[in-house]
Order: C-alpha cells, then structure tokens, then sequence
C-alpha cells in the first residue's frame, strides 16, 4: 500500500465536498496538506477539524499568479510537492442556446484552464525531482456527453485528452498522471443542478458518496492507473457505447426521460 505519511499533498477545491472527505482521509494517513480554495472560510472550518496543521491558502486557479502563490507557500513550508489533485469545479447548468459568454468562459477556465495552469506550476518541481503524481477529479461526463451541460462536457472532455497526453509525456520523467471519472456524487454541486435545471442524466443512478470517490482518488494513486471510474460499471458502458455514436444520439432521449423521474424524486428527498 502507499504510504501517504509526510508526503506534500495539494487539494483544490478543497472545501467542496470531494475536497473535504479527501482532506479528512489522507489528514487521517498523516500527509502534508496543502488546501487550496477561493472560499477561505471554508479551508479555516475544514482545517480547525483536523488532526494536522495544513496549510491552507485562498486561491483562484484560473489566476496563473495565484497559483505561482500557491505552488511557492507549498514548498516555503514543505520543500517538495508530491501529489497534486486538482479538484476544482464548478458547473453552469442550461441548454447551450441559452448559455452566456460568462458562464461558457467561467466552465471553461475553471474546470479545463485551471487544473492545467495548476499542473503547469508543479510539474516544473516534479521534473527536477524524478517524482510526482497529478490526480485530476473529472466527471463521466468526460467519457460521454451529458445534457444541459454542454460546456461542462467540453471542459472535462479536454482534461481526459490533456491528461491522457500529460501522463504519456511525463513517464521518462517518473512523474505519473491519473484521472478519476465519477458518476454522480453527492455534493453541494449535484444540489445545485438539480435545482438549476442540471441534465435529467447526472440522476439516472443513485448518488455516491465523496468517500467513495476518495477511495478511487487512492487506488488510482497505489496502482498508478491512467483512468479510474466510479462505479466502474458505469464507466465500463461509457466507453462501450462511445463507440458507436449514433446510437448515443438515439439512445440519450430515453436515458434523459428516465433520468427526469429520479431527479424529481430526488428533489423532493433532499432539497425540500
């Protein structure tokens, strides 16, 4: 198994829900935390519950000096960076036609520019080092495309391609690369769209929990995995049925009506 203990860890998006059970775990395996968040107060909530003392830093991925910032506080205070995750997201619900330029670039260069400009900054200390690992939490709608979010697909379609492409680069270097694909999950996020006209498919399954995607977080660490789905099954009939696009387009109204019912019913169960 991995041993998480001592090694520099920076999380983004680490008030959000993914990012707080993923801090409380490798918190819990004794690593150096580096929690990195616009939402300063929640990085002081998160922090004051653990065991460690993190480091924890506002920051706004899609600001390059930012995330100089972030990268330099890491190594003032810790002198390597080990894993970086970038898990950092936000999604801008609606059908394409009635998207404005500002939630399309907001996607955009939170979700794709953003892990980029942060994987920019350490593998430039990683290289030097012979080491390091780049964790990236996409979505599956990174392996098939999800609607009312059609900027949000297009922002975790690039990261697979950029990531797939990074980790292939980066292995003479010993720097290893690993992207994490999860079905629907509940967070304040999978809130959000259901009460902002999200895609009827994010609820075509049960949510899981963020602990469960941190598990995949690990796993994809231990065993140095390119990809990782969760649940596995889901992400085993993505790639499938990516395969024959045409019968996607005919297949996806169906899906959505199914999906429609269990976002009403889980609506009704969470938000009321």
């Amino acid at each position: 198994m991995y041993d998480f203990s001592n090694k520099t860890i920076i999380i983004t998006g680490a008030s959000g829900g993914i990012g707080t059970a993923l801090a409380k775990e490798l918190d819990r395996r004794r690593a150096n935390l580096v929690l990195a968040d616009i939402n300063f107060s929640g990085l002081e909530s998160l922090a004051s519950g653990l065991t460690s003392n993190p480091l924890i830093i506002k920051c706004d991925i899609t600001d390059r000096a930012d995330v100089k910032k972030l990268v330099e506080s890491a190594l003032n205070k810790f002198s390597k960076i080990d894993i970086l995750i970038n898990n950092a997201g936000i999604i801008r619900p609606g059908l394409f036609e009635d998207c404005n330029y500002e939630d399309i670039d907001a996607q955009m260069k939170v979700n794709f520019m953003g892990a980029v400009n942060c994987s920019k900054e350490v593998v430039a200390v990683m290289i030097p080092a012979k080491q390091g690992h780049i964790v990236t939490i996409s979505s599956l709608a990174g392996l098939v495309p999800e609607t009312y979010s059609s900027i949000y697909t297009a922002s975790k379609f690039a990261l697979r391609g950029f990531f797939l492409t990074l980790g292939i680069e980066l292995r003479k270097h010993n720097v290893k690369v690993s992207t994490i694909f999860p079905d629907s999950t509940d967070t304040p996020m999978l809130k959000y769209e259901a009460s902002h006209g999200g895609s009827p498919l994010t609820f075509l399954g049960d949510a899981q929990s963020p602990e469960k995607i941190v598990q995949a977080v690990i796993k994809a660490i231990e065993k140095n995995r390119p990809e990782t789905y969760s649940p596995a099954s889901t992400g085993t009939f993505s790639k499938i049925i990516m395969c024959w696009p045409s019968l996607v387009t005919k297949l996806w109204p169906l899906l959505e009506r199914l999906g429609e019912k269990n976002k009403k019913s889980y609506i009704e169960g969470v938000l009321k």
